[in-house]
């Protein structure tokens, strides 16, 4: 079997299951984002990605475009637009037999697993090392699950991930079994009343601004601050009992319209549903804010676009107008003394009632 890092090992599962020989671009950045929640923010994601899928054709896994046509290369590295699965070689009769694994009796269930459900390399390489650990342990204390993560794997994230798939569903694997424990990251956050939603908001002043300003009695119960990449830290910090609605208020950038469609991704990954734009929010922001010239990225390419339909429809071609444009603007721009314009009892910044109010109805 080929030994692929942990990211090309679940982009080869992807590429292995999905339902057609070619795979679009926008389908694997969903699934490496999946498997590596700290991508989102990550100035490194891209040539990540770019490296996995170097791996997947080196092993003749994949092969991608010939034609540069089918390659982005407004932003490096170059990545496919596409990508098509190679059919798997058969292995001739000439082959040794696999090595029989005598796995720890709290793993018994891995055998049929192992066989039977085509496990990735990187949840290969933890029934190993846990079952070495299992075997040759003596109770300890309980260890923070990145650092034991970094004992058994050698990659202090690998865990993060891994943790929450099928290697830990009921009556397999268990964080217990490996004597550690998720140090959750400090959720941040303003209570503001019994509304059925949380408004996630990534930049520090503007969810304290809207968590003074929001009405107790509306639809937003918490305003919870997320500093726009560690968005996925943030959701994989909630309770697991966690049952209020998501939604999300950030920049109007590039940068910022990602991590907000990845935090969708990585929410509805982690069972908590999706997370949805703050439209009214993200209205008001395209109806009082000022575009300025972007710091970062100033193009919008053909594989950006995906990414504007976390939008509603109403809201993808002025957003995407402005991104184009090498434009962006702030949430800042709906700060407290805009907010102090407008009469909070009569605006619901979600857009539960599928509206936006009249500026008649708004303002004072």
């Amino acid at each position: 079997m080929t030994s692929f890092s942990p990211l090309a090992s679940h982009l080869a599962a992807t590429v292995a299951a999905h339902r057609t020989a070619r795979i679009a671009l926008g389908a694997l950045r969903t699934a490496a984002h999946a498997a590596d929640l700290s991508l989102a923010g990550d100035p490194n994601a891209r040539r990540k990605l770019a490296a996995a899928l170097d791996e997947l054709t080196t092993a003749g896994m994949i092969r991608v475009p010939a034609k540069r046509a089918a390659w982005d290369h407004t932003v490096q590295p170059p990545l496919p637009t596409w990508v098509q699965r190679i059919a798997a070689r058969q292995p001739p009769a000439s082959e040794p037999a696999a090595v029989t694994t005598t796995w720890h009796a709290r793993l018994a269930w891995a055998a049929s697993f192992v066989t039977t459900e085509r496990p990735t390399d990187a949840e290969l390489a933890l029934l190993h090392a846990a079952n070495r650990y299992l075997a040759g342990h003596r109770p300890t204390d309980i260890v923070p699950m990145r650092e034991r993560s970094w004992e058994l794997l050698h990659d202090e994230k690998a865990l993060d991930t891994i943790s929450r798939g099928r290697l830990f569903a009921k009556n397999r694997l268990a964080l217990a079994d490996l004597h550690c424990e998720r140090i959750p990251l400090p959720v941040v956050q303003w209570p503001v009343g019994d509304g059925p939603a949380a408004l996630m908001v990534e930049n520090h002043t503007t969810a304290h601004s809207l968590a003074r300003w929001l009405p107790a009695e509306g639809s937003v119960g918490t305003v919870i601050w997320t500093g726009g990449s560690q968005l996925p830290q943030i959701l994989a910090s909630l309770p697991s009992d966690w049952t209020s609605s998501l939604y999300y208020y950030g920049d109007l950038d590039l940068r910022g319209i990602e991590i907000a469609a990845d935090g969708d991704h990585h929410a509805q990954a982690l069972g908590l549903g999706p997370l949805a734009p703050a439209s009214n929010l993200y209205k008001l922001l395209l109806d009082t804010g000022t575009p300025i010239k972007s710091k970062t990225r100033t193009r919008l390419v053909a594989a950006d676009h995906a990414i504007l339909d976390w939008f509603p429809s109403d809201l993808r071609a002025p957003i995407g107008t402005i991104i184009a444009a090498g434009l962006r603007i702030p949430q800042e721009a709906t700060g407290r003394r805009q907010l102090a314009n407008i009469e909070p009892h009569c605006f619901d910044p979600l857009q539960l009632d599928g509206r936006l109010p009249s500026a008649e109805v708004l303002f004072r």
